[in-house]
């Protein structure tokens, strides 16, 4: 089934048609099936944008994707368009596809598909696949996948939708001031999250108010009567989007922490009877108005522990209560259930026993914010057991670096670790918090990340376990990974 002619994306693009085919040459109905921006993977039919990046132009690969079967390709130089072949020019190949893009996002919503944005500094991939899983009991839903959250991965998102998809979930990266604003422009979100505003990029941005603004963007391409669902338990973060949010639009607070005392005039998802063992964590949850509080679901198991993972959860919940589910004990039954076998991925905590050690994998990324939710899980994954951390730094934290790892320590210091490994450029800033809190934490000064390894080998014993993380340039994944299949290994 053909997704496009290839007229209507000239017509989207406000660009040059250039058919250098004799049997197509006056055709206007070339359907188009699928959009791609990569050779090795271009199916028959498909139209290939040829990409540029700093290291590469993927004019060059035009030849290669008519050859493979692409019915068209996107270019920035006609000279490029083979013979043989049918070409769109355009200036801005990154930017033709972000307007294509967005007008299958407005054919989708004419469908009645609706649109959800996500980003924040911490969680939101996780927030993601959880809304996408409790959101799948009862819509047909298409969601981002791996980290494809910057304008080519959204973009390529919102194309791979099917025709018949209901609800929509895209992910929202950002670096810098503006980006998030390009991305909801194209997006134009019904439902937007910020899960949280930490430090992430704080050595980009200046300032976490600087951080607090550029999440915020994603508002800005809220749909009339759209909402935004935020992080109610941080208060700076929560009296910003209540202050600046444009009209006719709604906040509403996702919160672990509410009291009955309710000073905002705004809705809230919020946690209630928290219970926490060792196994994880179970709570009910309510829908609050400034006027009544009631029940939705109660019961929610989850595997993780601590403030942030209970949220997380809330701002899936929050979207079943949004789109209708959870209004019968067959649709609470199977939310339940979706949020009891969510699993983290492979560098989100991701919890592996082998035959000699319990392997935290956390290391996909770090913050001062997920470093803090890392070692609170730590607490009740370690129990029984000897508890090991293998910390790397956390990057683009600037001029705060030093005193933000000082923190980082701190928040480290008050659990109950046999032994701290630790490497980076602030590993000395990490100590010092760490020991002026308990001086007689056990830490071992790595030089690097080879070195951790050697160390670890020495002192871990069967039974440890063992948390790894770290900024994802430090590796530590790699070396979960090693010590997964160490643990394994046959004595």
């Amino acid at each position: 089934m053909a997704k496009f002619t290839l007229d209507e994306i000239k017509n989207v693009l406000g660009a040059e048609r250039i058919s250098k085919t004799k049997d197509k040459i006056y055709d206007t109905n070339v359907e188009i099936t699928d959009v791609s921006t990569d050779t090795r993977t271009i199916g028959k039919g498909d139209i290939f944008f040829a990409l540029k990046g700093e290291n590469f132009n993927g004019d060059e690969y035009a030849a290669m994707a008519i050859e493979a079967g692409a019915a068209a390709v996107v270019v920035s130089n006609a000279s490029y368009i083979p013979e043989g072949g049918i070409g769109i020019v355009v200036e801005d190949t990154s930017d033709a596809l972000a307007r294509l893009a967005k007008h299958y996002r407005l054919r989708l919503g004419l469908g009645g598909c609706k649109v959800i944005g996500i980003t924040g500094s911490v969680g939101k991939t996780s927030t993601r696949n959880l809304i996408r899983d409790v959101l799948a009991t009862g819509y047909k839903v298409h969601a981002t996948t791996a980290n494809n959250n910057n304008e080519i991965g959204m973009s390529k998102a919102i194309l791979s939708a099917p025709a018949d998809t209901e609800i929509l979930i895209l992910e929202m990266g950002m670096r810098a001031l503006g980006e998030i604003s390009y991305l909801t422009n194209i997006a134009l979100p019904d439902l937007a999250v910020i899960t949280n505003t930490g430090y992430s990029h704080i050595g980009r941005l200046g300032s976490r108010e600087n951080i607090i603004k550029a999440k915020f963007e994603i508002a800005e391409g809220l749909t009339d009567g759209g909402i935004l669902a935020v992080n109610g338990d941080d208060p700076q973060l929560f009296e910003y989007a209540i202050s600046n949010l444009p009209l006719g639009k709604m906040v509403v607070g996702i919160t672990s922490k509410l009291s009955d005392d309710n000073p905002y005039s705004a809705w809230f998802m919020k946690s209630d009877l928290v219970v926490t063992d060792d196994e994880g964590t179970t709570f009910d949850s309510c829908i609050a108005s400034p006027e009544s509080s009631s029940d939705f679901i109660s019961g929610i198991r989850i595997s993780q522990h601590g403030d942030a993972a209970v949220r997380n959860v809330l701002f899936a919940l929050y979207c079943a209560y949004h789109f209708g589910l959870g209004r019968d004990d067959d649709s609470k039954d199977l939310i339940r259930s979706a949020i009891s076998d969510f699993s983290q991925g492979a560098g989100r905590g991701l919890a592996t026993e082998t035959d000699k050690y319990l392997i935290i994998n956390d290391a996909y990324n770090a913050s001062p914010e997920s470093m803090a939710a890392a070692f609170e899980n730590f607490k009740y994954q370690s129990r029984g057991r000897r508890g090991v951390m293998a910390l790397g730094g956390v990057l683009e934290l600037g001029d705060y670096a030093p005193v933000l790892h000082e923190m980082i320590g701190k928040n480290c210091a008050r659990y109950d670790v046999d032994r701290v490994f630790v490497t980076g450029d602030n590993a000395d800033d990490f100590i010092r918090g760490a020991h002026s809190i308990n001086m007689s934490l056990e830490i071992i000064k790595c030089s690097d990340t080879e070195d951790m390894r050697r160390r670890l080998e020495e002192y871990l014993k069967p039974g440890d376990c063992v948390l790894f993380k770290g900024s994802h340039s430090f590796g530590l994944e790699k070396l979960a990974d090693y010590f997964i299949e160490k643990g394994n290994e046959s004595k």
